[in-house]
């Protein structure tokens, strides 16, 4: 199997239909990145054989494709998918994704993602955190983390977040403080506290406002 130096197997998933007129397309591009090696396995599924496999992935239109971490939805053309097979054998695979989601404000898509995979809240941070990023983007990861509000999700990466309070940047740190109002946590009060000592004005404000929030809800 040829690959790019340095990078993993790329193991694809599509979900087909009878019906579906995009389909044959996919299934001919990726049969032949298979042949051709850069493909480690392909596993093409018939929804209307196999629905409860459709079910299980949470799959509502085909065709669906899954490389490796990365689920692309719809149709996409011979480039875009040979595009997305080299994204997923990099590490920052996801990370690029969801970037490139978040840009065309595809954010349903990208909490979607999570909900499935919550190891994938770590590469969202990461875009979140980022002033190189566009600011789309991050407004993106933003409105993604706040719609995760109630689901248990930043409760369990609490302290993540929180790091990212003691950025160099003071956007990110302001960014942070205001996800942390999110997160209906004891260690999220904690961290914002200590965040009031901010050297920055607007990352103390900030902080308080989120902590008024906390304690308006009865967390504080």
């Amino acid at each position: 199997m040829s690959t790019v130096s340095g990078v993993v197997p790329v193991h694809a998933t599509l979900l087909v239909a009878p019906t579906c007129p995009h389909c044959p397309q996919m299934k001919k591009i990726l049969s032949e990145l298979l042949t051709k090696g850069d493909l480690a396995s392909l596993d093409i599924v018939d929804i209307s054989v196999d629905l409860e496999r459709a079910e299980m992935l949470g799959v509502r239109s085909v065709p669906w494709l899954m490389l490796n971490t990365l689920e692309l939805q719809g149709v996409h053309t011979e480039s875009e998918i040979k595009y997305w097979l080299e994204q997923a054998a990099l590490k920052d695979g996801r990370q690029q994704l969801f970037d490139s989601l978040l840009e065309v404000g595809q954010i349903s898509q990208v909490e979607t993602m999570l909900r499935k995979d919550p190891n994938a809240l770590t590469d969202l941070l990461v875009l979140f955190a980022d002033p190189e990023r566009q600011i789309n983007v991050r407004i993106g990861a933003s409105a993604v983390l706040e719609s995760l509000q109630g689901s248990g999700l930043l409760e369990q990466a609490v302290n993540e977040i929180a790091e990212y309070t003691q950025h160099s940047q003071v956007a990110t740190r302001i960014d942070a403080c205001h996800v942390l109002s999110f997160i209906h946590h004891p260690s999220a009060v904690s961290f914002l506290k200590s965040a009031l000592k901010d050297t920055d004005t607007e990352v103390r404000e900030v902080a308080q406002e989120s902590l008024d929030e906390l304690a308006e809800n009865g967390f504080v």
